[in-house]
């Protein structure tokens, strides 16, 4: 659930502080052994400037591409097969159904928008690939699993409370535990406080960075997380990879090499239909988890987490540093499966993309300071690596076919309700915004996201999509 800006301000509000923190310097974090992530480069370009020569690398990675489409294409191939016979009489007749593809975008506590948004559909596809990153990589398992029943492992709601759990009737939204995939994901965005999801370092977030490395932890992410990801759900995960082929990918970035990968989850998860040994279950439980808490942490707010590939043990960081959302593994798998059947992308952007004026008037700054402008530019950098990122995936989506993107505005929406102006329990998001943020949160305000749910379940419930070329 993790977001890259608001840490990044924090390194801003660090420098102007004049401190430095470069003789801090921390052990790397322990990796869960065993893990062995299989992993897929996300890149924007080639790699050959890496390699003194550069047409053998060209060659290389051509090679290691090629094989990658194949791999991926296969399995897209073989879900098509398995897909045909759903269709009845046009099934007979040979007709393939659309392929059907869903990425997920980072922004932090704005997924709750993306959650309620799903949850107000009702009716779900069952995608054949999805991605995630950040906030979307907590989003991508539920998702994924959308269509089948809760796992029957996951009992231990200790974790459940926040204004979407406990609303007296008639006052608000309400979701019950346990009825279905999705709604337990709307739960997960549902806080009393902060500290259910981020633990605060003591003495403060400077404090924090100096002793510690970070301003705070992702323990009782974690936490929640081993609760929602039990051994059930990871083997309803794996089955449908090995049963239907689908496939599921989380966006993470490697502070090592300073690529982007995409992690497969649905190889990971299948792993869990191997063994019942609780030990090992408990352990891959881990992995899964750590994973996803990989593609949500940003230093110095949460520190960076190790993974173990296949390849080698290195650090990983919020995927949105590389790419806010992306579609590698679709592109792959529509190269190697070989035609040029349609396909239909949802693309769910959990945050606004829009930068806004500099002063709150709307009128030009007329004094200005070195850390104001610093912020600024982060904000900049932030909206562009978004639209960009969404500007690549809505192009496939078009190219191919059919495209649904939404995004927490209502750009586009004749009519539409702005984010802000939307009434839960009695107060506009704005106003909840500014009840929370009197806690001085770093990051999750509670009664602003669950209004943000609710925003998003109106929309999701009228299918209100900022562009759409479905309909």
């Amino acid at each position: 659930m993790g977001e890259v800006m608001p840490f990044l301000r924090s390194l801003v509000l660090l420098a102007a502080a004049g401190l430095s923190v470069a003789g801090c310097s921390q052990p790397r974090p322990k990796p869960i052994l065993g893990c062995n992530y299989q992993v897929l480069p996300l890149t924007v370009g080639p790699r050959w400037h890496q390699a003194p020569n550069r047409l053998d690398a060209v060659a290389r990675a051509a090679s290691a591409q090629d094989a990658v489409s194949q791999r991926l294409g296969a399995l897209l191939r073989e879900r098509r097969a398995r897909r045909a016979p759903l269709l009845g009489a046009q099934g007979e007749k040979g007709a393939v159904p659309s392929d059907q593809f869903l990425a997920l975008s980072g922004g932090g506590q704005h997924g709750s928008f993306g959650a309620g948004f799903f949850y107000g559909m009702g009716t779900l596809p069952t995608w054949d690939i999805v991605t995630g990153v950040s906030t979307g990589s907590l989003q991508s398992t539920l998702l994924f699993l959308a269509n089948q029943p809760v796992p029957a492992d996951r009992t231990d709601y200790s974790w459940v409370d926040g204004p979407l759990a406990s609303q007296a009737e008639g006052t608000g939204m309400v979701v019950k535990p346990g009825t279905s995939n999705v709604g337990d994901l709307v739960l997960a965005y549902s806080i009393d406080k902060e500290a259910d999801l981020m633990r605060v370092r003591a003495g403060g977030a400077v404090s924090g960075v100096l002793r510690k490395g970070s301003t705070a932890s992702f323990g009782p992410l974690r936490a929640r997380l081993l609760k929602i990801m039990t051994p059930g759900t990871l083997r309803a995960v794996g089955r449908e990879w090995r049963d239907q082929k689908r496939q599921l990918f989380v966006g993470v970035s490697n502070l090592d090499d300073g690529e982007g990968y995409g992690i497969d989850m649905t190889e990971l998860a299948a792993r869990a239909l191997d063994t019942d040994s609780p030990t090992e279950l408990a352990r891959l439980q881990g992995c899964y988890v750590d994973a996803m808490l990989a593609s949500s942490s940003v230093p110095p707010g949460v520190p960076p987490v190790t993974l173990q590939t296949a390849n080698a043990t290195e650090m990983y960081m919020d995927g949105g540093a590389r790419f806010g959302m992306f579609l590698e593994p679709v592109l792959a798998a529509l190269r190697g499966a070989g035609d040029e059947d349609r396909s239909r992308t949802m693309l769910m952007v959990n945050t606004t993309m829009e930068v806004g004026r500099w002063s709150a008037s709307g009128q030009p700054m007329q004094r200005w300071s070195a850390v104001g402008a610093a912020l600024r530019a982060v904000d900049l950098m932030e909206t562009q690596v978004y639209r960009f990122s969404a500007a690549s995936v809505a192009r496939v989506g078009i190219a191919k076919g059919e495209l649904d993107m939404a995004y927490l505005s209502n750009a586009g929406i004749p009519g539409g309700e702005q984010p802000n102006d939307h009434v839960f329990n009695g107060k506009t998001c704005s106003a909840w915004q500014a009840i929370d943020a009197k806690a001085k949160p770093l990051q999750f305000y509670p009664w602003y996201m669950a209004c943000t749910v609710d925003y998003g379940r109106s929309r999701g419930a009228i299918q209100q999509w900022n562009h759409s070329t479905s309909h």
